[in-house]
């Protein structure tokens, strides 16, 4: 049944598909061609009308690279989808590339060496300027997006109403958000700058959509000058209500095709952008400008460090998954002590139906990852009616969810014991809880990396020769996408120093191919500790309130510091959850979280 995870995509047959594309390059001219899983914003979740990944491999993970030349096909895929990747492609005829590996190539040195001089085809929307101009310096490659038509039966973009993200939940006016980005302008001598980060408009503007499943984006670009604010967007997105208030904020409107030609007739200004996230063919309107400014990230820091109303957004929407927790928990165990038969399936439901039952639920932050035994150890696994596990008295089920609210953004996992579980199993939860806790307890200066910190999550691993191929923690938006995209917490260097106000995860793992997986995640905020003489420090608040799963524990291999973290987080989680839940659910909350 495990191997039924090939069916996620139903294929007309890869085969086929991958042998008309070959064609079409022959009669073409060109010696391959790339198919990333992007859209024109560089956004890492697209809507179904830019999975062309998707649709010629069969593939559906969020990460991964496409390469196809007129002999072969190959697709390049991160730690996260190693086992997905190699289920979905089976008997495809496409090479799987595990990235990260050892003498594992980079897409483009691996093209490189099987079409030489030949050209290389590939839609310049779909590529940042740095992404573009490294692969012009190593490949023939053209802008070229002929052979998307061979796509049968595209879905259509999507058509979802803007709405607006009410000041009580933003913390902060749009015109306020203008004034700053205006400022930046000034600072850095531009007349007008480019935003095409999906969730940096959504922002900015204090609006939200619904382009990208599970994130609460509108399809967009946005030009800021000193004098206008000008969103390019469809208008049939835009009610009567939205439209007032983007006139009452001095936002002009304009068609989403037509920044293009507004953009032709800038050549004359100073224009900033971030050549990470602006796609290269909006660059080619603007490259020959009197003068070019690049700004990374300009927009995203601004949004990544909360303010005020936020942070308690955040803390009021967690309550309300804590509720979830409980009440889901109280539902799992009940099933499995009276022996009825429950799926992984049950569970996605089950967890969705206690969510939509809250104040303020907008939709879930992702799909809930619902794993038992083997699932667990597929990083970003989805169950399907062909895949469904039945759960049962043993191993582990790991829960990776998370919840939109209209005060916040949640991202939970937990993994459950089942029933007995072996020494190792036990070994394993426990190294990935200290790892956690490790991280979760440090204190660092200001200025602090993710990359400097990652070490704290796995060491425990490591000393036993284990691992896990995925980074630790990620950013966390505000009604917004749960992979924020700004701050990191990873080996990779990405040179984001840590700052009051982020929001992460804290979510180290173990994965057992073909056996089980473990990942235990909470929501933190970064926050101050302390100013010595040596400066300020800061450490993580724990915003996720949900039970560990102590039957897993091998308190043996505690310290008496690790313990008081899990008895004074159970006591933090009973003191918030209390006033939500009714005597019952009290009384099973407090036999979860006994003191250890």
């Amino acid at each position: 049944m495990w191997l039924s995870l090939r069916t996620f995509v139903g294929m007309k047959n890869c085969i086929d598909k991958i042998a008309e594309l070959q064609l079409w390059l022959k009669n073409n001219g060109f010696g391959g061609c790339i198919i990333p899983n992007a859209d024109p914003h560089q956004s890492e979740y697209v809507e179904d009308y830019y999975k062309l990944r998707g649709y010629f491999s069969g593939f559906t993970g969020s990460a991964g690279t496409l390469v196809v030349t007129c002999g072969k096909a190959a697709l390049f895929t991160d730690s996260r989808y190693h086992i997905q990747a190699a289920l979905q492609l089976e008997g495809s005829g496409i090479e799987l590339f595990k990235s990260g590996l050892p003498d594992v190539p980079l897409y483009y040195d691996w093209l490189q060496g099987e079409v030489g001089g030949a050209p290389v085809a590939a839609n310049a929307y779909l590529f940042s300027i740095d992404d573009w101009e490294m692969l012009a310096n190593k490949l023939k490659i053209q802008n070229n997006s002929g052979f998307e038509s061979l796509w049968e039966h595209r879905p259509a973009l999507c058509d979802s109403k803007i709405y607006i993200h009410a000041e009580q939940y933003s913390g902060e006016s749009v015109k306020s958000k203008l004034e700053r980005v205006r400022q930046i302008l000034r600072d850095n001598g531009a007349e007008l700058c480019i935003v095409s980060n999906l969730d940096d408009i959504a922002w900015l503007l204090n609006i939200r959509g619904a382009d990208v499943a599970y994130n609460p984006v509108v399809r967009s670009y946005v030009i800021v000058t000193e004098a206008d604010c000008v969103i390019f967007t469809d208008y049939d997105k835009i009610s009567q209500s939205v439209g007032g208030y983007f006139a009452s904020n001095g936002i002009l409107v304009k068609p989403y095709n037509a920044i293009a030609d507004y953009l032709t007739d800038c050549t004359g200004r100073s224009v900033l952008f971030d050549r990470g996230s602006l796609n290269y063919s909006i660059y080619e309107k603007v490259k020959n400008c009197r003068s070019l400014v690049n700004l990374p990230l300009y927009i995203s820091r601004l949004r990544a460090v909360k303010n005020s109303v936020e942070i308690e957004g955040y803390r009021n929407a967690m309550e309300k998954d804590g509720v979830v927790w409980v009440r889901f928990l109280q539902w799992f165990y009940g099933c499995l002590e009276e022996g009825l038969t429950i799926t992984e399936l049950d569970v996605m439901g089950k967890i969705r139906e206690l969510k939509e039952a809250q104040d303020e639920f907008v939709d879930e932050s992702f799909g809930t990852i619902a794993g038992y035994a083997e699932h667990g150890a597929i990083g970003h696994y989805a169950a399907t009616a062909d895949s469904n596990y039945t759960i049962e008295r043993r191993s582990f089920l790991v829960i990776d969810t998370g919840t939109h609210y209209l005060n916040g953004t949640t991202d939970t996992t937990r993994t459950l014991s089942c029933g007995e579980l072996t020494d190792d199993e036990r070994r394993d939860y426990t190294l990935v809880l200290k790892g956690h806790i490790a991280l979760g307890t440090a204190v660092f200066p200001k200025g602090t990396k993710g990359s400097q910190l990652d070490i704290l999550a796995r060491q425990h691993l490591w000393q036993q020769g284990f691992n896990y191929g995925h980074g630790t923690g990620h950013g966390v938006g505000h009604l917004l996408n749960v992979h924020e995209g700004y701050a990191w917490l990873r080996p990779r260097e990405n040179g984001i120093g840590y700052e009051p106000g982020l929001t992460m995860t804290d979510e180290p793992g173990i994965y057992r191919e073909g056996k089980y997986g473990i990942r235990i995640e909470n929501t933190v905020l970064v926050a101050p500790h302390s100013k010595t003489e040596f400066g300020e420090f800061l450490k993580f608040e724990h915003l996720t309130l949900a039970p560990y799963c102590l039957e897993a524990i091998n308190t043996d291999m505690l310290t008496q510091d690790e313990k008081n973290f899990i008895n004074q987080y159970n006591r933090h989680l009973r003191d918030r959850l209390k006033k939500w839940l009714n005597a019952d659910e009290n009384l099973f909350l407090e036999r979860l979280t006994y003191e250890i």
